[in-house]
């Protein structure tokens, strides 16, 4: 005849789903924190685009007068 396990109580169920839901809650906050550090970043970056665009104008505005004046 095969051993069944015991049967657990309530109070041992709901202490269960307590300790399983408290970990979730910490999966999603690390994620928000994650998800605004994403956008944090983006917004930076489009921050200081125009500075890399000006930079390689001016760049290749050097390198065609160069050529130019060198004709």
């Amino acid at each position: 005849m095969p051993e069944e396990s015991p049967r657990a109580t309530t109070p041992t169920l709901l202490a269960d789903i307590s300790n399983r839901l408290a970990v979730i809650e910490a999966r999603l906050e690390i994620i928000a924190d994650h998800e605004s550090r994403i956008r944090e970043l983006e917004k930076a970056r489009w921050q200081s685009a125009w500075i890399t665009s000006i930079s390689s104008a001016v760049i290749v505005s050097v390198i065609i007068t160069m050529i130019s004046k060198g004709f």
